[in-house]
């Protein structure tokens, strides 16, 4: 499974992925890693999750974390549009790889993504 928190710069994207990470600890029964570009907001998360820097390689970062890893049961991506360089829009074939991979080992994905307006193809995984 995939949600995407969306929104324009400045919305609070990053406060509530912060929260959903937080409160997973009590009800995921995998480990928790937390991704993201930046340290600002490091001592926001609990220290039981793993705080990990992005990569401009995400989907083969992930499939690493994921193999080296059975127990991840959740992974939180802060700012994927900033930590990729690119819009939204550009990230259609990373999310249809990580919906496979979400599949294939039973790991959830939260993901926080810049936008105006959502992608079409990213409509599907928007939290309402």
């Amino acid at each position: 499974m995939i949600n995407v928190i969306g929104g324009p710069k400045g919305s609070g994207k990053t406060k509530e992925i912060i929260r959903r990470a937080n409160d997973a600890l009590d009800v995921c029964k995998g480990n928790i890693v937390y991704i993201t570009d930046t340290s600002e907001y490091s001592r926001e998360i609990n220290t039981s999750i793993r705080f990990t820097p992005g990569t401009a390689g995400m989907l083969g970062f992930l499939c690493g974390v994921v193999a080296s890893n059975t127990d991840v049961g959740k992974i939180y991506i802060d700012g994927l549009s900033r930590i990729l360089g690119v819009p939204a829009e550009e990230t259609e074939e990373l999310f249809m790889a990580l919906d496979e991979l979400s599949e294939a080992h039973n790991v959830d994905f939260v993901i926080s993504v810049t936008f105006e307006k959502p992608p079409k193809f990213m409509k599907k995984y928007i939290d309402k």
